[in-house]
């Protein structure tokens, strides 16, 4: 058998952070544009700046830099806080995920 967990961050005891937020940021960080990161994700562009512009307002700082046209046309890059999110966010849920399949095997048995 397996475990699953769904994990967020709150606030104020409203949802901020879970995973639809986390996707995003990682696709912008992979794909340095909040555009690509949406039709990735399969996502109306609208619908994803409004969970940027969610986060920022819940949380008290920008997440993306955002730079319009030039040559190479605009783009969004994580700030460092929101690069620092990500990874923090990342790291717990991996940790939480290991603990808890140690947990369930242990209590569990073989089921």
């Amino acid at each position: 058998m397996d475990i699953e967990f769904r994990l967020w961050l709150k606030k104020d005891g409203k949802k901020v952070f879970g995973e639809g937020p986390r996707a995003i940021l990682k696709q912008v960080e992979e794909q340095g544009s909040l555009r690509q990161a949406a039709i990735n994700l399969n996502m109306s562009y609208s619908k994803a700046w409004g969970t940027i512009k969610m986060l920022e307002e819940n949380l008290g700082f920008r997440i993306i830099e955002k730079s319009i046209g030039g040559f190479k046309g605009g783009g969004s890059l994580l700030t460092p806080e929101g690069k620092y999110l990500l990874s923090s966010f990342e790291k717990l849920d991996k940790e939480v995920e290991e603990f808890l399949k140690d947990k369930a095997k242990k209590i569990l048995g073989n089921l």
